[in-house]
This record gives C-alpha cells, sequence and structure tokens, in this order.
C-alpha cells in the first residue's frame, strides 16, 4: 500500500502564533548584520538540538539562515538500538517539503519553454468528455487548486487505485514515466473530493504534484528525477537522494522511526509495501527527497537572495510566483503565512519516520527548519513531533532575525 507523504494539509494557527512570538521578540533585539562564517559552538541551535533529542527525537538537525551566514547543529543518534550519532553530513527526509523543490524545478523548465503556467491538463492526458478537470493548468497543480484525490493515507485513495489497476489486467508499467502517465489517466477519471470545484478551491494533494511530473516528463521527454538534477539540484548545488519508504533504510545513513515518544519503531518496509515501490515511485516529487542540512540551508538561503532581489539560480517565474501570491495562500509548495512582524513562507513534510519544518520570512531576512529522523501522527492530525519541532523553531528563528 501507499504510505503517506504528508498525513494532514499544513497545520497552521498554533505555529503561527509561536513564530509570531519568538519574531516579535527578535526583532526587539536585533542588531547589525553579522557576517562570522563559524558560529559558537553553544549557539541556541546547538542547544534546540540537544533539547529536541532529550525530548524524545531520535536524532535532530536544526538550523538558522540569513545570506550572510547559517548556523547549522545535530545532535542524537541515527537508529534506536545502535551507537551510531547523527553526523553533519547525513541525509534526513523532507516529506511533503520536497514540494517546493519539485515546483521550482518545474518552474525552471517553464522559464526554459518546456511548459507554461497555463498549459492544461488536456494537452498530456486524455479527460473523459464533460471532465471536471478540463480547465485545470499546471499552475493549479503546484498550487493544489486541481481537485484531485489527496493520496495522504487519510482516506482509501491507495487502496481505490491499487484495486483498479489489478482488475484492469494490465501489467505495471516499465519505466517511471509510463506509471506516472497511467496513474494520472486513471486519477483524472475520479470525481473531485466533496464540493472541491477544480481550477478554483484549495484541496491538498500528493497525487497533484504527480501529475504535475508527468506533465513535464511528457513534454521534456526525460523522466522528472533526471529532469530535477539538470535543472534544480546541479545548479544550486543541492546534494541529496530520492527515498521513499518502501526502500530500507540505506546502511550508514539514518533510519526512519514511527510511533509515540515511548514506543518508536524504525521504519523498515513490509512485503506489501516493497511491493508497491513501482507505484510509490510516482509519488516521488510530492515528498520523498533526502538531503543533508548543509544543502537544506543553501535552498534556504537561494530563497533569502531571490526575495532581496539578489542573484539566485531560482527559476524567475517560481519567484515571480511566490511573492505576487495572495496573503494566507498557497503558493508552489509553500503556505503564506501573516504575523506581527512580516509574512512568512512555512511548511511541514512527513514520510517514512521523518519530519520537517520550515519557516522564511518573505522579505529575505531570514529561515529557519528543523528536519528528524523521527515521525508521528495521530489519526486526529496532532503529532508529538510536530509539536517537539514548533518548540525548537522558535528560538531558532528568533536566532536567525537577530
Amino acid at each position: 500500500m501507499f504510505l503517506p507523504i504528508h498525513a494532514r494539509p499544513t497545520r497552521l494557527t498554533r505555529r503561527t502564533l509561536l513564530l509570531a512570538a519568538a519574531a516579535s521578540a527578535a526583532l526587539a533585539a536585533c542588531g547589525g548584520d553579522d557576517d562570522t562564517v563559524q558560529p559558537p559552538a553553544d549557539t541556541e541551535t546547538a542547544r534546540a538540538a540537544r533539547e529536541g533529542v532529550s525530548a524524545g527525537l531520535v536524532g535532530l538537525a536544526v538550523g538558522s539562515v540569513r545570506v550572510d551566514r547559517r548556523d547549522i547543529a545535530v545532535a542524537g543518534r541515527r537508529r534506536l538500538g545502535r551507537a551510531e550519532a547523527i553526523q553533519p553530513g547525513d541525509t534526513f527526509g523532507l516529506g511533503s517539503n520536497t514540494k517546493a523543490m519539485s515546483a521550482a524545478a518545474i518552474a525552471a523548465l517553464i522559464d526554459r519553454g518546456v511548459a507554461a503556467w497555463t498549459t492544461p491538463l488536456s494537452q498530456v492526458f486524455p479527460l473523459p468528455a464533460g471532465s471536471p478537470h478540463a480547465a485545470v493548468t499546471l499552475g493549479d497543480l503546484l498550487d493544489h487548486r486541481a481537485g484531485l484525490l489527496a493520496f495522504n493515507g487519510a482516506a482509501d485513495d491507495e487502496v481505490r487505485f491499487l484495486s483498479a489497476w489489478a482488475e484492469s489486467g494490465q501489467p505495471v508499467p516499465a519505466t517511471i514515466a509510463e506509471r506516472r502517465h497511467a496513474f494520472a489517466t486513471w486519477l483524472l477519471t475520479q470525481a473531485p473530493p466533496g464540493n472541491i470545484v477544480p481550477g478554483r478551491d484549495f484541496f491538498y494533494s500528493n497525487a497533484g504534484y504527480a501529475v504535475a511530473a508527468s506533465i513535464v516528463e511528457t513534454l521534456a521527454g526525460e523522466p522528472f528525477e533526471a529532469l530535477f538534477e539538470t535543472v534544480l539540484t546541479r545548479p544550486l548545488g543541492l546534494a541529496g537522494t530520492w527515498h521513499r519508504a518502501s526502500m530500507p533504510p540505506a546502511e550508514g545513513a539514518p533510519a526512519g522511526h514511527e510511533g509515540p515518544v515511548d514506543a518508536l519503531v524504525v521504519v523498515d518496509p513490509d512485503d506489501e509495501t516493497r511491493a508497491a515501490d513501482p507505484w510509490l515511485q510516482v509519488l516521488d516529487p510530492a515528498g520523498s527527497w533526502h538531503c543533508t542540512p548543509a544543502s537544506y540551508a543553501d535552498w534556504l538561503r537561494w530563497h533569502l537572495l531571490a526575495f532581496r532581489g539578489g542573484p539566485s539560480p531560482l527559476a524567475v517565474g517560481y519567484v515571480q510566483r511566490l511573492m505576487n501570491a495572495a496573503p494566507e495562500r498557497y503558493a508552489v509548495g509553500w503556505q503564506s503565512v501573516t504575523v506581527p512582524t512580516g509574512r512568512l513562507w512555512m511548511h511541514t513534510g512527513h514520510l517514512g519516520g521523518f519530519m520537517a519544518e520550515v519557516a522564511v520570512a518573505a522579505d529575505g531576512s531570514h529561515a529557519a527548519f528543523a528536519v528528524t529522523n523521527t515521525g508521528h501522527m495521530s489519526p486526529d492530525g496532532s503529532s508529538w513531533v510536530l509539536t517537539e519541532l514548533d518548540r525548537r523553531l522558535g528560538p531558532i528563528y528568533a536566532q536567525a532575525a537577530g
């Protein structure tokens, strides 16, 4: 079966209050710029990393980022039951924070003329007559306004698709591009959820990013993962890899852990999950990227530069879509949040025993992030792991602002 890439849409209310308080305090204490490259050993990030692990997180990497400096700290273990400590060069799963990266890659392809923000689904997929998705565009997919099923593990979307494919009697397509196209073609025959109007209403969908990836890889003639490297990770200098919950923990890398704080277990896929890997790969653009904390800090620094009008390898269309987005709107992998000190772009991610949280000031002044090899999501949407990340992110964001 599919495993959730993001078990719930981004939770905003509590973090908004937390970050608003932290940002207000930081503003009052803010001094001049500091171009220190190597921060002191006992920074706010170092304390936050240690405290997060003391609170039950298996491992944690936290960072504050400005254009002229970054402060990253790690703590904890790679895997329960083993002594190996988390290392600065270890990779962490970003979960749905991958979406912004996938959106930026697609925007780069748009800038190169491969597609357009207004490219309709009908240009690539055969839509049924009278399809409610007829007016949906590539831009709608990246803003979660396509009216597609969520595929987040909270409903039976995954079971419906796998059952329909099994009943069709067709073999699993050999290439990832063929599988994405087949998945998207089936998805676009499904009715929109609830009262959602495609092209107008927001509805968070992991599947939408798979469809967006299918559009550009069909038009470009290359798998999305190869395009992702060509137009995003290589130009931005990011180090990472695709790693799904259906894949066993990589040797020498942090393993994912799931569960209540007192009952965490290593995420090691069972036979059913491994068998679903060809279809899980379809959803890679929605949340399967793993990278080092330093690379994630670099990713955020490029945003700070772009938001300040400086030189950046980020796609012009991607940056403009963020800067021109209406307040409180979701756009290209980010949720806009307004706090007393200004506007933030935020997101959370969850996949295979990893969780991530990030906040970026829209004025390009500073950013903060936290990533952990610990995951948890209750049926009601609460998560002790996200609560811990919230607690650590506020002071770090304040440090970055100062």
